[in-house]
């Protein structure tokens, strides 16, 4: 896939986005909840939009497939970070235009899936960084969605050269545990992802 650069216009990126909607939807997809029973606006938003119906539940095959892959301690780490997803996205939809309310859910759906594997050899890892990348499954998986987003959506060698050695500067921070590395790495998923639309 060609690298996609900083000069390309809104228009593509907007046809890129929405060939990846394509990607993750499924013919018979809905919401993960019962639309009969929608009573918020944001729930009632999702509902009306086919789209966002399939993005919906999308996102939660992706949790329930990336918290499936988890150990007990990490599953407790990743449904407190959902819960603090889904109010985030409450506070973006009161105000957020079309598409950028998929973009929303497309940069959460790049975060969880699919799970995956660290995007370098763990059996050759040295520094304390990659150790504790390797040592946990949610941060190896956080590690190849992040290198795909780089390697697909937004490939500049120099910029991810000088993120590396910032994660890496934050993971050698003694209280920079898997909470810490793993939003690190949603940070720079969704960086990545939101130049598709920004």
């Amino acid at each position: 896939m060609n690298p996609i650069s900083h000069t390309q216009g809104r228009a593509s990126r907007h046809a890129t986005l929405a060939v990846m909607l394509m990607f993750i939807s499924t013919p018979l997809a809905a919401a993960s909840f019962n639309c009969n029973k929608a009573s918020t606006k944001v729930e009632k938003m999702i509902c009306a939009d086919p789209e966002l119906s399939e993005a919906d539940e999308q996102l939660a095959e992706a949790y329930r497939n990336l918290r499936k892959a988890l150990p007990k301690s990490e599953r407790a780490l990743l449904k407190r970070d959902q819960r603090q997803w889904l109010k985030e996205r409450n506070v973006e939809f009161r105000t957020c235009e079309d598409p950028y309310c998929y973009a929303f859910y497309l940069v959460r759906i790049e975060q969880l899936s699919p799970v995956a594997q660290a995007g370098f050899n763990c059996k050759k890892a040295r520094s304390k960084p990659e150790k504790q990348i390797c040592g946990s499954r949610l941060l190896r998986h956080a590690d190849g969605r992040m290198t795909y987003a780089y390697q697909n959506y937004f490939f500049a060698p120099r910029e991810q050269r000088e993120w590396l050695k910032s994660r890496n500067r934050k993971l050698r921070r003694s209280n920079c545990r898997t909470k810490c590395a793993w939003q690190v790495y949603k940070d720079r998923i969704e960086e990545l992802t939101r130049h598709l639309v920004y």
